[in-house]
This record gives structure tokens, sequence and C-alpha cells, in this order.
């Protein structure tokens, strides 16, 4: 992850491809990390040393620090691979053209490393770390063939997507951003879901705030 103290984020951005999504990460963003890849980075270092709002954030926050998820690409693409069949099995089969369409993405516009940006959860304690550890632990219990825990976050992430799929499935299992989803995805989708009543009101709600940013790192 580029560090503030260093200067390094005025040359993070290459036009590699960036998602976007709302509240928390979205369930396939989770498929492409594992435990290992969970580290901190300080508060005041998500803005360039040098400039006024690093300068804003180290006097209000010092040296305390927040989670992110950084994975090398090809390790991000074999796990989404190596996932496919349990996750498809809990959302449906009918979104099989969305996960594969990420897996492309992925493996042709998010290497050579990704990164879960998640400062808009700074300050807010150790729980959110432990949130990040519960979630990844299960998705590893899933790779090692075992089911993931009753009632844990892989199944709070799941029944969120069954709630609300009807609504846009694309956001919630990957996020947008520019150029994606490919033309005609979310109609395909459409076509293979049946769409329930109600539950639209406490979406909008739900969305309101935007939460973090799938990225595309560079080398070096």
């Amino acid at each position: 992850m580029p560090v503030g103290a260093a200067g390094e984020w005025a040359g993070f951005f290459d036009g590699g491809a960036e998602l976007e999504a709302a509240n928390w990460p979205p369930l396939l963003w989770w498929a492409l990390f594992g435990a290992g890849d969970l580290a901190e980075a300080r508060i005041a270092d998500t803005e360039d040393a040098g400039t006024e709002e690093h300068t804003e954030l180290l006097d209000a926050w010092g040296d305390a620090t927040y989670p992110y998820l950084v994975v090398d690409g090809e390790t991000a693409l074999a796990r989404l691979r190596a996932r496919r069949e349990g996750l498809t099995g809990r959302i449906g089969e009918r979104f099989s053209p969305l996960y594969e369409e990420f897996t492309e993405l992925v493996g042709t516009r998010l290497g050579p490393y990704v990164l879960l940006r998640t400062e808009a959860l700074a300050g807010d304690g150790d729980g959110i770390r432990t949130l990040f550890e519960e979630t990844l632990a299960d998705l590893e219990r899933l790779d090692a063939g075992e089911l993931p825990s009753p009632g844990g976050r892989l199944e709070s992430l799941v029944a969120d997507f069954r709630r609300w799929r009807h609504l846009d499935p694309v956001l919630l299992l990957t996020g947008t951003g520019r150029g994606w989803p490919p033309a005609g995805l979310r109609e395909r989708l459409a076509a293979a879901d049946r769409r329930p009543s109600g539950g639209g009101a406490g979406w909008s709600a739900a969305v309101g705030r935007a939460w973090g940013a799938l990225v595309r790192r560079r080398a070096g």
C-alpha cells in the first residue's frame, strides 16, 4: 500500500481499474483475500506527507492505525477461481456469469497487486479488524472443505445478498467502476432472476455512504 509519509500516493493511480462499493466490502472482494493479506497502516498516511491533509490527520490521530487488505494479483485470481463452486452454490448458479466476468476483470485489469482501501473506517477501533479476521477465517474454512461458522460473517454476507439481490446484484457482489460492469451484464442477470416485491426503501438508506475501494496497485 502506498505510504503517505513517503509521498507515494501522488503517483499511485496509473489508469488501472478501480471499483467502489457502499457500506461494506462486497462478497466477491472478500473472495480475493486470505488471513495473511490483512495489514495495518497509519491513518495519517492516507495522505502524502507535506500536504495540509496529512498534517491535519497526523495532528488528529498521531500514530493510530486501521486495517486494510492487499494481495498479489496471481494469488487473488487463484483464490477467486478456487472458491467459485463454494460461493456460487451459496448465492445461486444464475449469478455465475457475473462471477466469471469479475474473474476476467481481476485477471486482466487488477494486477499485479490488488488493494482494498478501508480508510473510511479509520477510527472505528479493533472491532473492524476482528470482523475482517472472522470473514477471512470463514473463507479459509471453505477452502479446506469445511462449513463456515453457523451464523458467521460469510453466512451474513450471503444472506444480505439474497435479501437485496433483486435491486442490483452487481453492486452487491462486486461494486461498480469505470468500465464495470460490462455492457449487457445487468440485463442478463435480471432476465435470469425473478424480482421479489417490496424492500426498496430500506436499500436506499443502506447504500447512502461510499465505504471503500478495490484498486489496482502498481508493482514496485
